[in-house]
């Protein structure tokens, strides 16, 4: 996005400030999560978190949770009945080219 900001400035300066909009919040956001991961990996690792600790946390107790076992049981009896009751589609597939106006 930078590269080809900078670019349109030689060519086109409207087109170029426009470019320039999304590309600086495209790497604010960038930048932000950036902060935000680190803070997230400082914070595991600071409470004596490791990966193996993680996949051991996850296959042990993580699905022996009661809460977590209904939570998922609701989340697939959900999908199975909206996947039941499926209406049929507000538009049909084919189009309708059908005038009233004719010549």
């Amino acid at each position: 996005g930078w590269i080809a900001t900078i670019s349109f400035f030689g060519t086109n300066i409207g087109s170029a400030v426009v470019m320039l909009i999304p590309t600086i919040m495209f790497t604010g956001i960038a930048v932000i999560s950036f902060i935000a991961l680190t803070k997230v990996h400082n914070f595991y690792r600071g409470s004596g978190g490791s990966l193996s600790k993680a996949q051991e946390e996850w296959t042990t107790g993580a699905w022996k949770n009661p809460h977590v076992q209904q939570a998922a049981q609701n989340a697939a009896m959900g999908a199975a009945q909206g996947a039941i009751h499926q209406q049929e589609p507000q538009y049909s597939a084919t189009p309708n080219y059908s005038y009233d106006n004719q010549m």
